[in-house]
C-alpha cells in the first residue's frame, strides 16, 4: 500500500442482503450475520432487501476530528 493509495491491497467478496442504502453508503448483512457498511459513491442504488454479492476494497484506517482546543 503506497502513501497515495487510500486502499489496502486486494479485494473482499461478500454475499448477503441489503439492509440499508443511503446515498453514499450502504449496509449488507451476510448469511453469518456480519453487517458490512461500505461506500456506494457513483453506484446505482439497489433496493433494500435485495440479495447480492459485492466486491469491496478496504480503506486504510483514518482518524476523525471530534474536537480541537487551542493550546
Amino acid at each position: 500500500m503506497s502513501e497515495v493509495d487510500p486502499f489496502e491491497p486486494g479485494s473482499h467478496t461478500f454475499t448477503g442482503t441489503i439492509k440499508a442504502w443511503h446515498g453514499a453508503s450502504a449496509e449488507l448483512v451476510t448469511e453469518s450475520g456480519l453487517v458490512i457498511v461500505f461506500s456506494t459513491q457513483a453506484q446505482d442504488p439497489l433496493p433494500v432487501g435485495s440479495r447480492v454479492t459485492v466486491t469491496l476494497r478496504k480503506f486504510r484506517p483514518r482518524y476523525a476530528l471530534v474536537s480541537a482546543q487551542k493550546l
